[in-house]
């Protein structure tokens, strides 16, 4: 699974007096992250330098003052390391009503035994991949494409492909969402999380 939006939190939430009601954050299914299909070519000299990269990445509080606004506090980060090309960073801020998860994955530029690989072409596979069936979502105007999750009743999420990265923004709600209000407040925090991470 693609770690940075295929994770589990789980929210309490009171409902009806003193009653508690479990409610479990969606993950929208499985998706890929082995690359299967070959590239379609081998660059035969240097690529440029990754734009993101793990070292320079911000903190989920320095995001979150950057971002500014009511984002609910932050949970600890959340890093993966996936394999020697691809690392990921989560960033879950949890109210009691909804809670929002924003992400990044990234890929490094590669020279093995079988070529040299830059990191956007890793990103832009992986991305093609598990994004073909969603929505293009227009009018949102960052990176080089950006798609609206499968549909959800109680959360609504976007991915955003930028060069070498895929970032990614998801709310959720312990009730029945509207999918255009939750659309508008997830391309609002889109905007301001892509210009927070910027190198």
């Amino acid at each position: 699974m693609r770690p940075v939006i295929c994770m589990m939190a789980t929210a309490m939430v009171l409902v009806g007096g003193c009653s508690a009601k479990r409610v479990e954050t969606p993950t929208f299914g499985p998706t890929p992250t082995v690359i299967t299909t070959p590239f379609p070519s081998v660059p035969t000299g240097p690529v440029a330098p990754a734009k993101y990269t793990k070292a320079a990445l911000k903190s989920c509080l320095d995001i979150k003052q950057e971002m500014g606004g009511d984002l609910p506090p932050p949970e600890p980060e959340k890093d993966q390391d996936l394999g020697s090309r691809s690392s990921s960073r989560s960033c879950i801020f949890r109210a009691p009503e909804h809670s929002v998860v924003l992400g990044i994955q990234s890929w490094s530029n590669t020279d093995d035994a079988t070529g040299i690989r830059a990191g956007p072409d890793y990103a832009a596979k992986d991305f093609a991949e598990h994004s073909k069936t969603w929505e293009k979502a227009s009018g949102v105007n960052l990176g080089s494409d950006a798609r609206w999750r499968a549909k959800h009743p109680t959360a609504c999420g976007l991915e955003v492909l930028d060069e070498n990265a895929v970032l990614s923004v998801i709310r959720n709600s312990s009730t029945a969402i509207d999918e255009e209000q939750c659309r508008g407040s997830v391309r609002e925090l889109a905007q301001k999380f892509y210009a927070a991470v910027q190198p």
